[in-house]
C-alpha cells in the first residue's frame, strides 16, 4: 500500500503541472465590452460562441482524412477482435503481468475514466467559465485550467458519437464474458468507454503544453486507464485501444478548432499492412 499511495501521489502531480505549464489561445474575435452584460444577452452570446466552437470541432473530426483514420482503425481492430490476436494477449497478460500491484494500481487508475465523476466536473466548470467571461467581456484573459476543461469537455461531446457507433456496430464482449469476435448490435463493448474518458484530459493537457517531456508524461498518462481495463478482464487490447484512439481523434478536432500546437507535434494513425497491424508515428516540425 504505501507503494501505491506514492503512485497516487506522482500521477496527481500533472493536474498542478497542468494548470501552471499549459498554454491556451482560440481563433474566435473577443468581445470588445467590458461591463458586465444582461443574462439574456450573454446567455445569447455565449450560447452563439460556444455552439459555434462545437460546430467546428465537428468538422474537423469527421473530414476526409479522419475519416480514413477510423476506416483504418476498424480494420485493424477487427483483425485484432476476430483472430487469436486478442485472446493470446489477453492470456499472456494474465499469465506473465497482472499481480496484487497491476491490480491494486488499476483499482486507482479505472477512476480517471469514470463518466459519472468526469464529464459533470468538467461540464459545470466549463460552461460556467465561458458564461460568466462574455458576461464580463474577458474572452481576450483566458485561464489556462478552465480553457483545459472547456477542451476536455467539447472532446467528450464530439467524440462520443462516435464512440457509441463503434461500440453498437462492433458488438464485442468482454473478456470475461465471451471472446472478442464481433457480432454487430448484439452488445456495446467492442470499444471501451473508460479509455476514450481516461484519455481525453491528458491528451489534451499534451495538446496545450509545447514542453516535449509535459508532452510525453500526459501522452503516458493517457494510456493508463485503457491498460487497468486489460488488467481488469473488462476489455480485450483492441477494444482499449480503439477507446483510446477515439479519444486522441476527439481531441485534435478540438485543438484545430483552437488554432494551436497541430501545425507541429506528433501524429499518430493506425497502419495494417499483410495480415498484421501496428500504431504508425511521426513528428511534424
Amino acid at each position: 500500500m504505501p507503494l501505491l499511495r506514492v503512485v497516487i501521489l506522482l500521477c496527481s502531480l500533472p493536474v498542478t503541472v497542468c494548470a501552471q505549464s499549459l498554454e491556451c489561445s482560440g481563433n474566435f474575435p473577443p468581445p470588445t465590452f467590458h461591463t458586465p452584460l444582461p443574462f439574456s444577452e450573454t446567455f445569447n452570446r455565449f450560447g452563439n460562441r460556444e455552439r459555434d466552437r462545437i460546430f467546428s470541432d465537428y468538422g474537423n473530426l469527421y473530414q476526409k482524412n479522419n475519416i480514413g483514420n477510423y476506416g483504418l482503425a476498424l480494420l485493424g481492430a477487427g483483425i485484432m477482435a476476430n483472430t487469436k490476436i486478442d485472446s493470446n494477449f489477453q492470456n499472456w497478460y494474465n499469465r506473465h503481468i497482472e499481480c496484487n500491484f497491476t491490480n491494486e494500481f488499476s483499482e486507482f487508475s479505472k477512476w480517471f475514466g469514470e463518466g459519472k465523476i468526469f464529464i459533470p466536473i468538467t461540464v459545470a466548470s466549463a460552461l460556467s467559465y465561458r458564461f460568466l467571461q462574455e458576461k464580463y467581456g474577458r474572452t481576450n484573459n483566458p485561464r489556462p485550467f478552465f480553457e483545459f476543461t472547456d477542451r476536455t469537455m467539447r472532446g467528450y461531446f464530439v467524440g462520443f458519437p462516435t464512440l457509441l457507433a463503434v461500440q453498437l456496430i462492433t458488438g464485442g464482449d468482454r473478456p470475461r464474458d465471451g471472446t472478442s469476435y464481433w457480432h454487430p448490435f448484439q452488445n456495446d463493448h467492442g470499444a471501451s468507454g473508460h479509455a476514450f474518458i481516461g484519455a481525453i484530459p491528458f491528451i489534451t493537457a499534451a495538446h496545450m503544453t509545447d514542453k516535449l517531456y509535459l508532452k510525453g508524461l500526459f501522452y503516458t498518462l493517457s494510456i493508463v486507464p485503457a491498460w487497468s481495463r486489460v488488467n481488469d478482464n473488462a476489455h480485450y487490447l483492441s477494444q482499449a485501444l480503439l477507446g483510446w484512439y477515439i479519444g486522441y481523434l476527439s481531441v485534435r478536432a478540438v485543438s484545430a478548432t483552437e488554432g494551436t500546437k497541430l501545425p507541429r507535434g506528433m501524429v499518430i494513425f493506425p497502419v495494417v499492412e499483410n495480415n498484421a497491424a501496428g500504431i504508425g508515428l511521426y513528428y511534424r516540425y
